[in-house]
């Protein structure tokens, strides 16, 4: 006989187990739907469901009310279907904080469409159709908007009632140009990724109202040239990444007031001259890219103001020579690679205590003395004529010496 106690159990179970919606899973105050081949949704969740995944499913829309009854829901993702949008879609949500409607085949967004949603602090919509976005009304709480993977080729004042948003993505989109004041609203962005675009050239005064940014991404775009006053005002800036363009020059003053920079990616251009002066006021540089450029050669000073530096990469280039390289104590990663380097001068590695991984695959380097790098762990020699017989065993000091293998790069 079932005695009250067990019988009060099993009933509050059969409530638990007849709130959760059929094929879905359901946990305390997460409702899972992922991926079951959904083609329309009721609310038949527990009405404390905070968390909803309806990703991956073929939802065309969403039914007038259909959240009615979720006033706790604060995620809701919608991801990977094929859904057409109403104003009307999202009510009342009014707790709701992030969702997420990435690959939906989206075009078009009515203007109201996120206009019941005041708590909103997080929105995806990559990869989508977008071409634009519109005037909405303010979202005063939104800090992340991500519209990669989009069809934009220009942007408007679209951004103007967003004036809490500190990330940006406008990545992989067809964006030919950028117009002078178009996210000057945008005063707490910190992160803002213009990748993958089809960008020539950059507004001299574009980021002037962004001295908060953090991360500054602008790699495989058609930039040929960077005006010297472009950062001027980033004092803050920490990760800035410009490669896979077209850049010839860098002017000497370009990143003379990014004092809190840590790494900087400027390989896969067409540089064929490091100026030492352009790295001048790098102190805080931890990882420099220079590979897949054309310089020719260094000076000994070049990166005597960088003491942090712990990674550096050269790798495909026009080196045929080096010098002694000066103020690199820290660093700890080397990549010269294929460019032409026959040999190092004497004393190259006395200021690089640090050294562990040396890659120098792909030259044409001869001879090879170990006991040049003392405190080396890890040499890549691939791809160079060398002959084991000038390594007597005796003298091998590294732990890892590769010769004439597939390239191996730690690097790429």
């Amino acid at each position: 006989m079932v005695k009250h106690g067990q019988l009060l159990v099993l009933l509050l179970l059969a409530g638990l187990l007849s709130a959760c919606p059929e094929k879905c899973f359901c946990n305390s105050k997460v409702v899972d739907c992922r991926g079951i081949a959904l083609r329309n949704f009721s609310a038949s969740a527990d009405p404390d469901t905070e968390t909803l995944f309806l990703d991956e499913n073929s939802l065309l829309q969403i039914p007038r009310n259909a959240f009615k009854h979720l006033k706790s829901l604060n995620y809701l993702g919608l991801s990977t279907n094929r859904l057409h949008l109403r104003n009307y879609t999202f009510e009342p949500l009014l707790k709701l904080q992030a969702l997420d409607l990435s690959a939906n085949q989206l075009s078009d967004l009515r203007g109201d469409i996120f206009g019941q949603l005041p708590n909103l602090t997080w929105l995806n919509l990559a990869s989508n159709r977008l071409q634009r976005l519109p005037i909405v009304r303010p979202l005063a709480k939104l800090t992340y908007l991500d519209l990669s993977s989009n069809e934009f080729s220009v942007l408007r004042d679209t951004f103007a009632h967003l004036p809490q948003l500190d990330t940006l993505f406008l990545n992989n989109n067809q964006l030919q140009s950028l117009p002078a004041t178009g996210l000057d609203q945008l005063f707490l962005l910190g992160v803002l990724d213009l990748s993958n675009n089809q960008l020539s050239s950059l507004p001299p005064q574009f980021f002037n109202n962004h001295r908060k940014l953090t991360d500054l991404r602008l790699d495989h775009n058609r930039l040929e040239s960077l005006s010297a006053m472009l950062f001027v005002r980033q004092h803050l800036l920490q990760h800035l990444t410009i490669s896979g363009n077209r850049i010839v020059h860098v002017p000497p003053q370009l990143l003379g007031n990014l004092t809190k920079l840590s790494l900087l990616d400027l390989s896969n251009n067409s540089l064929a001259l490091l100026p030492h002066s352009v790295l001048s006021g790098l102190g805080e540089l931890q990882t420099l890219k220079l590979s897949g450029n054309f310089i020719g050669e260094l000076v000994a000073n070049t990166f005597r103001c960088n003491p942090k530096l712990a990674y550096l990469h050269l790798d495909s280039n026009s080196l045929s020579s080096l010098p002694v390289l000066e103020g690199l104590p820290l660093l700890e990663e080397l990549g010269l690679s294929f460019n032409g380097l026959a040999a190092f001068p004497t004393g190259f590695a006395d200021n690089l205590a640090k050294l562990k991984c040396l890659q120098v695959t792909g030259n044409v380097i001869r001879h090879w003395d170990t006991g040049m790098f003392p405190n080396t762990t890890s040499v890549l020699l691939s791809n160079n004529p060398i002959c084991s017989a000038s390594l007597p065993p005796t003298d091998l000091t590294l732990s890892d010496i590769v010769f004439h293998l597939p390239n191996l790069s730690p690097f790429a």
